[in-house]
């Protein structure tokens, strides 16, 4: 049996609405260029007085060396800092900077403005079938929905 016409693309069009956002977000970075990927490391520090490499890749749903560089980029910008792990002498953890605050403040409006142009003539019922559907592809592999963006 063959899957309708719009469920054969699904995989496709989820892979293309990825990039269209993440375009979109990285287009508006600001002046601190803080692309997607980049706002997700500040939304995962904020209100957290540190955080491993390993965690916010876990977050991100990433691999450490992909963070690592990430975070390597981040630190060079003033928007986040390692710091050595209070409770783990060998282990470091990342922390936030009143730069990296204000970024990710400034990240979470245009995060704001893409929610309310993607919702934009949707009904309450329509979206929270939207967010069942993502939350049930995030669990395809075992994974578990993020939880660190804002609930914009």
């Amino acid at each position: 049996m063959t899957a309708p016409r719009g469920r054969r693309r699904l995989v496709l069009q989820l892979f293309s609405a990825e990039r269209s956002v993440r375009r979109w977000i990285d287009g508006r970075a600001g002046k601190d260029h803080v692309g997607a990927a980049g706002a997700g490391v500040l939304f995962h520090l904020a209100g957290r007085t540190g955080a491993s490499v390993g965690e916010i890749a876990r977050e991100l749903n990433s691999s450490v060396s992909g963070v690592s560089g990430l975070i390597d980029r981040l630190s060079k910008a003033g928007l986040v800092v390692r710091a050595s792990d209070p409770d783990d002498g060998r282990g470091v953890q990342v922390r936030s900077t009143e730069s990296g605050r204000e970024a990710a403040a400034e990240a979470a409006g245009v995060l704001s403005e893409l929610n309310e142009h993607l919702t934009a003539g949707f009904s309450p019922d329509e979206l929270d079938t939207v967010t069942r559907w993502l939350e049930r592809v995030q669990r395809v592999n075992g994974d578990q929905p993020s939880r660190s963006a804002p609930s914009t």
